[in-house]
């Protein structure tokens, strides 16, 4: 006979379920059982909907090529400038 691990309730061989998360070694009846696999189903949801979505951040991730161009190339001209100015010292 073992005891439901959340409400003491006695449980007989063929009776109880197995926690979804915590395992074989956890057991529970089945109006515990309700409870907790609805509150691991909300869990995964919350996680899900905070995750990174791909979808979404392709939105975001837009790349403008020449702004980044622009911005290197002065960088590069810059450089430039200065060893250019080194080199007649």
């Amino acid at each position: 006979m073992v005891k439901c691990n959340e409400c003491g309730k006695q449980l007989s061989i063929l009776e109880g379920y197995r926690h979804p998360t915590l395992g074989k070694n956890y057991h529970l009846c089945s109006p515990c059982f309700g409870q907790v696999s609805e509150s691991v189903a909300k869990w995964g949801e919350f996680v899900l909907s905070n995750s990174f979505s791909i979808k979404n951040s392709e939105k975001r991730l837009s790349i403008d090529c020449k702004k980044i161009i622009s911005m290197f190339s002065k960088i590069w001209n810059k450089k430039e400038n200065v060893l250019v100015e080194k080199k007649h010292i």
